[in-house]
């Protein structure tokens, strides 16, 4: 057996006797499930292949800086809801794109940039704290302002996609 399967092993039966169905699982589980569960509920339904397709981008997206952000040592996870990934999959793929989605959705006639710089800064001075509070998102080299103009272009490039009449045909 090499040292990556090793490694990988070890994980694994950190994440099952440690992780899996600790507080702290839950809270992941119930966040995804809440949230998942709330946008379904609440979305603009005539607009819902337009808002996933936002969705899938925010969620590429931001997984992706938060997989090069945990691979520089920026930041780490403390309880992942799955083992196999080192990003806190619920933030990444359900939160972030969700709370996303559901601000572009709301008051469509107020300018993206204020919506952006409202959302980020709940997010990142709300959001992550909340998450360092709870034990689940560790900041080593990172500090929660430098979220602040990451998440706006995030935003801003949702909320540009979402309103984008048509696309051009092929």
């Amino acid at each position: 057996m090499n040292q990556q399967n090793q490694l990988n092993d070890e994980k694994l039966h950190i994440w099952m006797n440690y992780m899996l169905f600790s507080w702290r699982w839950w809270f992941g589980f119930l966040l995804m499930v809440l949230f998942i569960g709330f946008w379904i509920k609440f979305r603009k339904k005539e607009s819902t292949h337009r808002l996933l397709y936002t969705g899938l981008f925010i969620a590429i997206f931001s997984s992706f800086l938060d997989m090069i952000g945990d691979f520089l040592g920026l930041w780490d996870y403390r309880y992942e809801v799955l083992p196999f990934t080192h990003n806190y999959f619920p933030w990444d793929l359900i939160v972030l794109p969700i709370s996303m989605m559901t601000f572009i959705q709301i008051k469509p006639h107020v300018r993206p940039i204020t919506k952006a710089i409202i959302y980020a800064a709940i997010a990142s001075f709300v959001g992550l704290p909340l998450l360092t509070w709870l034990g689940v998102y560790k900041p080593l080299q990172w500090k929660y302002i430098y979220s602040f103009p990451i998440l706006i272009l995030i935003y801003m490039a949702a909320s540009y996609i979402a309103s984008r009449e048509k696309f051009k045909e092929l």
